[in-house]
């Protein structure tokens, strides 16, 4: 019960137990009132009326005419005149019922008429006892209608208190409503906090609730700092900041193997042949902040977040550029900006840099993409600057026109012919049970009739503006699939979707109108769209959760650091990138990074799932760190 009714319960009982004491006190005051009128009224009548009887001729009928005539002209309950050997000499007597006045009231309080005696004198002798009792019908409608006044005045104030009584209740109580938000986004664990509210008994158990939410937020921040200086130590090469050679080589696995990865990229190798004479003439700490100047140069020439920078050895950097659409330009770029870092203009001799550069098609094995950079560097040595290596793999690199047109008929017949869908793959938890169907999208090309992976197709329909489009045709064969299938399902929304209002409008409307639907399906977004886009996706986030979907994030990893800035967002699960799970039960330094991201995951009430498992032993290794969940290759539902 609210409140306010709560209060309306307040205000009618206290009002009624009010009117029932006033009505009490109002009535027996009035009828003691009355009671004295009615009685003062008889004697007056008994003694007028006897004095007039006194006076005239004591004839029995015009005794009896003069008590009629006062009868009839006032209004009496009984006139009797009895003489002084009791008979009765006249007596009239009016049985009428009190008119407009309940009988329960009548019967409730009884007014009682107190007879007017006189004495009727015949000369000196006396003539008789004249009783008078007068009708009490005119008092009983007078304290009735006293009554009903009385009781609309208290229903009238009754409203009325109870109208400005719950205008002050909601004015008082709505910081109650922010507070029952608060503790319900708390045992969410969604450490929020709210402004303070005036009323001071909310006001102690606000601040003590933003006390709680503060502590664990700074808990968070502290903890994600932790984590990203373990990252860091694990992944990045100390004195250039770069990614080191192990976990460059598991990012260029992943970007041959995983499905999700753009269809054709280049691996790009730097070598710096003169670095151990260079130590030998300027000193270890100069070689070190000419390593740095290299490191910057290469950042510098790839400023697009899908690169990848890393430091193999001490001599050689390497760069994986995924989706890159001019090697050559590319190539260039990187050689001209690290041959102007290594060298002082003011010198006399000029360091060398070689830069040899292999492109590769997904699916390519590592070892192959690896022999072709170590051939296009052999041959940079030789010609005594860069070379690019691209074997067999005839890659169209440009996006000329006409391919352009032909990707945009071919994925345009695919969406009006219905033919962007999806496959599934079961995410598992430590007992092998069933968590949701990941679905990744598919599309048929109309030519083949093969149905190309996401990989393939998606890169296209972001240069073409299709993406929120496919993402629709995905959204709406979720539905039609959760409709037939009984387990959950996770669907991927790309970052275009996210941002735009009116695609999750429709997306908010149509779950309304299947909420059963909506309880069975999760969402995945990419890592990074929850910092680049933080407003838009905290709004998406805000939309759809409280129809019952479930939203995580993707391909977690490099910006685990800032998970704490999540700690309102109420996000269910994170996804774990598939290139720190690889070979997770040999890496010591992973794993204690990711037992922190798993436990500061479980303090924010989210899953923990790895992405890319590919083993029993990765799964084992997995499920001791605290992982909720698994996919992959190695995962299979029995």
């Amino acid at each position: 019960m609210t409140l306010t009714k709560q209060l309306w319960i307040a205000i009618v009982a206290i009002m009624a137990l009010a009117f029932g004491i006033s009505f009490l006190i109002s009535a027996w005051s009035a009828k003691s009132y009355l009671e004295d009128q009615l009685r003062l009224k008889n004697m007056d009548n008994a003694s007028s009326l006897a004095l007039s009887m006194s006076q005239i001729e004591k004839d029995p009928v015009m005794i009896e005419l003069l008590l009629s005539a006062q009868f009839d002209i006032g209004h009496y309950q009984s006139i009797r005149l009895v003489s002084p050997m009791g008979k009765v000499i006249v007596e009239q007597v009016n049985e009428a019922r009190v008119d407009k006045v309940p009988a329960w009231f009548v019967a409730m309080i009884p007014l009682r008429s107190e007879p007017g005696i006189a004495q009727v004198q015949d000369g000196w002798r006396q003539y008789g006892t004249l009783t008078v009792v007068s009708h009490n019908s005119f008092a009983y409608q007078a304290l009735w209608q006293g009554n009903r006044r009385l009781l609309a005045w208290f229903l009238a104030s009754a409203l009325l208190c109870g109208a400005i009584g719950t205008l002050i209740l909601r004015s008082i109580t709505r910081p109650l409503g922010d507070v029952v938000k608060q503790a319900e986004a708390i045992g969410a664990r969604r450490f929020i906090t709210i402004t303070e509210p005036r009323t001071r008994e909310f006001r102690s158990v606000v601040l003590a609730m933003n006390t709680l939410s503060g502590q664990v937020r700074n808990m968070l921040e502290d903890e994600s700092a932790r984590l990203e200086q373990l990252r860091r130590g694990v992944q990045h090469d100390a004195l250039t900041g770069l990614l080191n050679r192990e976990h460059f080589m598991k990012k260029i696995q992943h970007a041959l193997e995983d499905e999700n990865t753009a269809p054709t990229g280049a691996l790009f190798i730097l070598h710096l042949p003169d670095l151990i004479k260079l130590n030998k003439q300027m000193g270890r700490e100069a070689t070190d902040t000419l390593l740095k100047r290299v490191a910057e140069a290469l950042q510098e020439s790839c400023p697009d977040d899908p690169c990848l920078i890393g430091r193999l050895n001490g001599s050689d950097f390497a760069v994986l550029a995924p989706d890159v659409d001019a090697v050559d330009e590319l190539a260039q770029k990187i050689y001209a900006r690290a041959l102007l870092s290594i060298n002082d203009p003011s010198a006399a001799t000029e360091q060398a840099v070689l830069l040899g550069a292999a492109v590769y098609r997904h699916g390519d094995p590592v070892s192959q993409v690896l022999s072709r950079a170590d051939l296009a560097l052999g041959r940079a040595e030789q010609e005594g600057g860069s070379a690019i290596e691209a074997g067999e793999s005839d890659i169209e690199w440009k996006p000329v026109s006409s391919l352009v047109a032909a990707w945009n008929v071919l994925i345009e017949t695919a969406l009006q012919k219905r033919q962007v869908q999806f496959v599934t793959y079961p995410v598992l938890d430590g007992q092998g049970r069933l968590i949701h169907y990941e679905a990744p999208a598919r599309m048929q090309n109309f030519h083949s009739s093969l149905w190309m992976s996401a990989q393939e197709f998606m890169p296209w329909a972001s240069r073409l503006g299709l993406t929120e489009r496919i993402d629709e045709a995905v959204f709406d064969h979720a539905l039609a699939w959760l409709e037939t299938n009984e387990g959950p399902l996770c669907i991927n929304v790309s970052p275009q979707s996210v941002c735009d209002p009116v695609l999750m409008t429709r997306y908010f409307h149509q779950l309304r109108r299947n909420p059963r639907a909506a309880q069975k399906l999760w969402i995945d977004i990419p890592e990074f769209v929850a910092y680049r886009h933080a407003r838009e996706f905290r709004v998406f986030c805000d939309t759809l959760k409280p129809l019952g979907c479930r939203i995580g994030l993707e391909h977690v990893g490099n910006q685990i650091c800032h998970i704490g800035e999540l700690f309102d967002v109420g996000l269910d699960y994170l996804k774990i990138d598939s290139a720190i799970i690889r070979d997770i039960d040999q890496s010591l330094g992973n794993q204690t990074f990711l037992r922190g991201v798993c436990t500061i995951a479980d303090t924010m009430g989210m899953m923990t799932i790895a992405e890319g498992v590919l083993n029993q032993r990765e799964a084992t290794c997995l499920k001791e760190l605290g992982f909720k969940g698994m996919t992959g290759p190695g995962i299979v539902l029995d």
